[in-house]
């Protein structure tokens, strides 16, 4: 593996670790949080959420991802004078864009989510704004291949969202606790959106304070009073470039992540029109997405990872002209990301019902959120797989290709998913199904297209089934650890903790078994030459 590919690695490791944290602090403060607005809250917030972040998608959320290629592409090129013209427009565009949409989000919130969801959404509308000038930053210190920045305002922010959260949430429902539990629900909702909010303001806070004290250390700042012969581009062509590049991601990623507020509408709408209490579907929504999508996002947080570091690397290496190096950076990506997501969807499934007890020990809704993590544990690795293929896509300059992907397969899992929810009895499950569907369609594209414009082919026995092999035996492993402990001390929390553990270091030893005459395959993980040494010494 070359150095870049080394550094690409690095860099995705310390936003991985971050955003598994990040997570971690999410699933850890949802479980209170629900105990205290309960399931029917959980619903009444994610529709809320669901509604926010589309809007969010809209307007801001794939400005990191713009940022990063565009001023990684003048950092190859040595256009320095660019990139202040870059920011300086990037900022406009977020200020029109993101404010303007924060304000009609405001107006419009009681005509397009239940009046029940509607406090949660008017708090979630400034953080609209607020995470579009928070983005700016983050795209622009990965461009320049600095990711602890970002790592770690993703950290604060979680952790002040989850405390606002908790605080605000309990002063909210305290006027309800029980006398209105559907109050409780709405109000609860609308203090966990404050969380939310209060969590971005602090990263952004963070992120402005970075940005001054270290902006003279890069090569822009360096070079801005040399007489460099480069081309400067106008503010007009440098508009157009950020529409260029912006829209067809932003569409690609809105697209792409719109499968989560149009399945609550099917649902929501399936559920009616089959005759469910509303307070009941809202449950059985809640469940879903605030139990078992915040819990599969755990370990997809080392794909978006490993997305965000590799395309300043992809662009840069593209740019110029490096195919070969471009696939080196692709074939690493993934082979990690591959190594990882996999035994953790096996890990998962197989833990299922210890991690849903501890985490979320709701008794009405335990044994439903148990399947649903078992069944959906596949989604993992296939959101993981499509969350990267469309980064590397956008950074190889094909930003319309995400974008056809995603409509395809949503057209598809929307007939689908409406047809199973309108003529059988799955319910919440078939959601599960729908879920796994779509990421599967998207990835089959994403690989597709990879094949037919660089000639990129992932190889399968390294990369899928190694790692499906060794999840398997450490999954029967595991299974066999925690219930024979289980059975023995009829405790949950000590014998999960040690099968996790036993997991981890059966996995690794399958897997550097393997790999014990090839170690250099092995040497994209981080820390993994030197723990290979060390071994080989004994």
């Amino acid at each position: 593996m070359s150095e870049r590919s080394s550094s690409i690695v690095k860099q995705a490791s310390i936003l991985a670790l971050a955003g598994i944290i990040v997570r971690i602090i999410g699933v850890l403060y949802r479980s209170p949080l629900t105990a205290m607005i309960l399931d029917e809250g959980n619903g009444y917030y994610s529709t809320a959420y669901n509604i926010y972040a589309l809007v969010l998608l809209i307007s801001s959320y794939s400005i990191p991802t713009a940022i990063s290629k565009l001023i990684s592409e003048k950092i190859a090129l040595h256009e320095y004078k660019n990139i202040k013209r870059i920011l300086q427009c990037i900022f406009i565009y977020v200020c029109v864009i993101a404010g303007g949409a924060a304000i009609v989000l405001f107006i419009i919130a009681p005509f397009i989510v239940d009046v029940n969801a509607v406090p949660a959404l008017k708090v979630l509308c400034p953080t609209v704004f607020l995470s579009g000038l928070l983005g700016v930053f983050r795209g622009y210190f990965q461009a320049h291949k600095v990711t602890l920045y970002t790592s770690v305002s993703q950290i604060i922010e979680q952790v002040f969202n989850a405390g606002v959260a908790l605080v605000a949430a309990y002063i909210f429902i305290q006027p309800y606790v029980g006398v209105n539990a559907t109050k409780v629900g709405s109000y609860g909702a609308a203090g966990s959106a404050l969380g939310t909010g209060a969590g971005v303001l602090v990263g952004l806070i963070y992120m402005i304070f970075m940005y001054l004290k270290k902006k003279n250390t890069f090569e822009e700042e360096i070079q801005q009073d040399e007489d460099r012969d480069e081309h400067i581009d106008t503010y007009k062509e440098i508009f157009q470039m950020i529409i260029h590049i912006i829209t067809p991601i932003i569409l690609a990623t809105c697209v792409y992540n719109l499968v989560t507020t149009v399945d609550m509408y099917i649902f929501y709408f399936a559920q009616s029109f089959q005759g469910v209490d509303k307070v009941a579907y809202y449950t059985y929504y809640g469940v879903y997405s605030g139990k078992y999508i915040v819990l599969q996002n755990v370990p997809v947080a080392l794909a978006s990872a490993m997305s965000t570091a590799a395309i300043p690397s992809i662009s840069s290496s593209w740019a110029v002209g490096h195919k070969k190096e471009t696939k080196e950076h692709i074939t690493s990506g993934i082979s990690v990301t591959m190594l990882i997501l996999i035994p953790a969807a096996v890990g998962m499934a197989v833990l299922a019902y210890p991690i849903m007890g501890t985490l979320f020990p709701q008794k009405a809704t335990i044994v439903m959120a148990t399947k649903l993590l078992m069944f959906g544990s596949p989604a993992i690795v296939l959101f993981g797989l499509s969350t990267l293929t469309n980064g590397i896509l956008q950074a190889i300059g094909e930003v319309q290709i995400p974008l056809r992907n995603a409509t395809k397969a949503l057209i598809i899992h929307c007939l689908i998913l409406a047809v199973l929810l309108l003529i059988t009895p799955f319910g919440t499950y078939a959601l599960v199904f729908g879920n796994c569907l779509y990421a599967f369609l998207v990835c089959y594209y994403n690989q597709k297209e990879l094949r037919k414009i660089i000639g990129y082919k992932q190889e399968i026995k390294r990369t899928y089934l190694i790692p499906l092999i060794a999840s398997t035996i450490m999954g029967i492993i595991v299974g066999i650890v925690y219930y024979g402990l289980f059975s023995l001390i009829h405790r949950v929390v000590v014998p999960l903790f040690i099968s996790v553990v036993i997991g981890i270091i059966v996995y690794f030893v399958i897997i550097i078994y393997i790999y014990w005459e090839h170690p250099e395959q092995l040497y994209s993980i981080p820390y993994m030459r030197t723990i290979y040494r060390k071994l080989k010494n004994k």
